[in-house]
């Protein structure tokens, strides 16, 4: 009984020396060969340092090691067995190109020319160098040196025409300079480039009314969707201008869109309030300086002179 065992232990081993993964790894090899030149594409010059990496997929894509071409092209893959070959060959800076060849190992493959393209050069993306030099000038901004900002919006305006930020961050620098002139006709530019964008007709309106142009203002500033404004500052410059203008029933117009867009911003009530008591609506305006004097915060410059005013008001 030991004996036997003794000798189905010795079959065991001899069985794993020579198991399908030990005969797997070796089926590769051979004596065929394969060989030829590799050239660029565009120039047929030849190509060389040239990665070639040959396997064999019926061996689970084993094969020989890397090989490279020669400073002439040439290249060569020896000692593999018969079989449909895979072929890859590769270099820094051009597509790789794969091949599928027969190779036995009696027979004599003529060389193979291989023909390399080079690879498309990569296209610089002109977001990234925009970003760049928008996020310079918004430093240059910052620091006051509004006259470099511009350079470089100009400078960018130039070379991207069709693109319509860059006249309106123009404008802010000359409004900032406190050349509001020079930024009411960058403005007007930009309405006309790009009339759909509400930013714009809000500054242009906005400094139009500081520059005393109130009736142009206003026809800009009725043509915005109100539903898209974020500061109350355009219908409460709007009504201010009025007021000034002595139309205080006009100006009572703009000060109701701030109230109803912004209900717990203060200024909106008093300026109200001011209207309202110019038109001897009292009872009206003592409700609007109420308002004011319970929302505005302690510090706001107008909150004596709202409390005097309900001092008087009968």
């Amino acid at each position: 009984m030991t004996r036997s065992l003794l000798r189905l232990t010795g079959l065991v081993v001899l069985l794993g020396a020579f198991s399908p993964a030990a005969v797997f790894a070796q089926e590769w090899r051979g004596q065929g060969r394969v060989g030829g030149k590799v050239v660029d594409d565009g120039t047929g010059q030849p190509i060389d340092g040239v990665v070639v990496k040959a396997t064999l997929p019926s061996s689970g894509n084993r094969g020989p090691d890397e090989s490279r071409s020669k400073k002439n092209g040439e290249w060569a893959v020896g000692g593999v067995a018969r079989g449909d070959w895979s072929l890859d060959f590769s270099r820094e800076g051009y597509e790789t190109r794969s091949i599928s060849i027969g190779i036995t190992e009696g027979g004599r493959i003529p060389p193979m020319e291989i023909r390399l393209k080079k690879k498309a050069a990569a296209v610089a993306d002109p977001n990234i160098a925009i970003k760049e030099q928008l996020t310079q000038a918004a430093a240059m901004m910052n620091a006051k040196q509004y006259a470099e900002a511009r350079k470089i919006y100009e400078d960018l305006a130039a070379k991207h025409p069709d693109v319509k930020q860059f006249r309106p961050l123009i404008a802010r620098t000359y409004y900032a300079e406190g050349n509001k002139a020079a930024a009411i006709e960058h403005l007007r530019k930009a309405a006309e480039q790009d009339p759909g964008n509400f930013e714009v007709k809000l500054l242009l309106g906005n400094t139009l009314m500081e520059e005393g142009q109130a009736d142009e203002a206003r026809l800009i500033l009725t043509s915005i969707d109100e539903s898209k404004v974020t500061d109350p500052a355009m219908f409460l410059n709007a009504g201010i201008a009025l007021i000034n203008e002595k139309k205080h029933a006009e100006a009572v117009a703009w000060f109701d869109k701030a109230i109803a867009r912004f209900p717990q911003h203060a200024d909106g009530y008093y300026y109200r309030g001011i209207a309202n008591l110019s038109l001897a609506k009292t009872a009206e305006a003592k409700a609007d300086l109420q308002k004011y004097v319970s929302i505005a915060p302690p510090d706001a410059p107008e909150l004596a002179t709202a409390k005097q005013i309900l001092a008087t008001i009968k």
